[in-house]
């Protein structure tokens, strides 16, 4: 990490995963509005579908995701009912409208469930809104609930790509974010999911974690290295005590400084770029032959919820707590409690809680900065045509661009703005300087709504 780019660690950047952000979101957009968007998706229109498995056995300190400890399924099974409930309300408002791209199982654990309670779900997506055998099918799994027997299960059902979390694999570490998990198990993970036929297998790695250091982060580095997933995904731990009360379980004396976290994350770019891996945006990592970084190399590179994909469906619609819907503009999101989730399906309506409906500005806005983070260049003659000379701070943001290339961090060429490779990792903090809602934003300080920019 150069020096001159410390002082970037520790300024706030939204994730951009959507625009506008959840942040944004309020009641103005429920069941009512929800149901129109729906209405309105086309006949051949593309469409993602996320399922959200909310439950876990045990609680890892780490862990931002809207989950509950629950360690008999059984309790746990009135959930089946109400996504499958919630499947058939949205099939029948499609009513055949719609061709599914994509179906993403996250969580929570999905593989909390037995395959055949997921494969109901699936059925049910099968017979409500319909999808094909060339329709992926992702599922996130905890190594620590995963058979031989499970894994093969799962490709069974039609499971296609599956996805470890890994996070780190010190056991100090592990210990450190109460979840233990050993090399042998994810190991064996991999060979049963090579046996079941799955050729397409993701690893989820965290830096910033408590006891992480250069030495201990290279180890666990060189042991995903040896187990070859497909695709990598490197995300920085987002340490929020205040508004996720479990982290506090993390000492925050055993957290690695900004500029050690920064070192931890070029570490493995360096690594992974070495061990033939291309890069996928700013935080992403794949083999050259997967579909993600074929399309990448092709400029078909697209960002959601679950990050950067090469799903390029403009529609996404979500099922269970919490779960985002993107449809046209519209973002709307599920009560965030099962329960109120549960009742809410129980009595027939859908469980749209809150979203937001971008204008025309925030949509055509959002689609620039995607282009900025998924292809890491975009023309500023298109962003000064989309933001009106009353939304944008002109002067700040010169004086900004002028920073950042005077920094090295971006290049300048006529109209096209180009993020260095070695300045991959502030790609989001770079975006941030041309959104110009964040930057009033920033004018009252809200940092606990944002990730920090590294």
């Amino acid at each position: 990490m150069q020096e001159k780019w410390h002082k970037y660690l520790t300024r706030p950047a939204p994730r951009y995963t959507s625009y506008p952000s959840a942040l944004h979101f309020n009641t103005a957009v429920g069941p009512k509005e929800y149901r129109a968007a729906l209405e309105n998706i086309g006949l051949y229109e593309p469409i993602s579908i996320y399922i959200h498995i909310p439950f876990c056995t045990q609680l890892c300190w780490y862990c931002g995701c809207n989950m509950r400890v629950e360690n008999d399924p059984e309790r746990a099974r009135p959930y089946l009912d109400a996504v499958i409930a919630e499947i058939k309300q949205v099939g029948d408002i499609l009513r055949g409208r719609g061709v599914v791209s994509q179906i993403h199982f996250g969580g929570g654990t999905p593989n909390y469930f037995d395959p055949k309670d997921l494969r109901n779900i699936l059925d049910q997506i099968e017979q409500s809104i319909g999808f094909t055998d060339l329709s992926p099918v992702c599922m996130e799994l905890d190594p620590r609930l995963c058979t031989s027997e499970g894994i093969h299960a799962l490709a069974a059902i039609g499971i296609t790509r599956m996805s470890l979390g890994v996070q780190d694999f010190d056991p100090k570490v592990q210990e450190a974010i109460n979840r233990v998990q050993s090399f042998e198990m994810i190991e064996n993970c991999v060979s049963a999911m090579r046996e079941a036929g799955i050729d397409d297998i993701s690893f989820d790695l965290l830096y910033g974690l408590p006891l992480q250091n250069a030495d201990i982060f290279a180890d666990s580095l060189r042991k995903t290295i040896s187990l070859s997933p497909e695709r990598i995904s490197l995300f920085g731990y987002a340490h929020l005590p205040q508004k996720i009360l479990h982290q506090r379980l993390i000492r925050d004396e055993d957290l690695p400084s900004p500029v050690e976290r920064a070192d931890l994350a070029a570490l493995a770019d360096e690594a992974f770029l070495k061990a033939g891996y291309q890069c996928i945006g700013f935080d992403h990592f794949a083999k050259p032959q997967t579909a993600i970084a074929r399309a990448a190399q092709e400029g078909r590179l697209a960002r959601n919820f679950q990050g950067f994909t090469e799903d390029t469906a403009k529609n996404v619609i979500g099922f269970g707590p919490s779960a985002i819907s993107q449809i046209d503009g519209l973002l709307a999101q599920n009560a965030k409690y099962i329960s109120d989730y549960q009742q809410t399906i129980a009595s027939g309506e859908l469980a749209t809680q809150k979203g937001v409906k971008a204008n025309p500005m925030e949509r055509r806005l959002g689609v620039w900065i995607d282009e900025l983070l998924c292809r890491q260049q975009a023309n500023l003659c298109d962003w000064y045509e989309i933001v009106a000379p009353d939304e944008g701070d002109w002067l700040a943001l010169r004086q900004d661009l002028q920073q950042f290339e005077a920094d090295h961090l971006i290049r300048l060429e006529g109209d096209e703005i180009t993020i260095k490779p070695e300045a991959r990792a502030f790609s989001r903090l770079i975006a941030a300087v041309f959104d110009p809602t964040f930057a009033n934003q920033q004018k009252d300080r809200s940092a606990k709504a944002f990730s920090r920019a590294v």
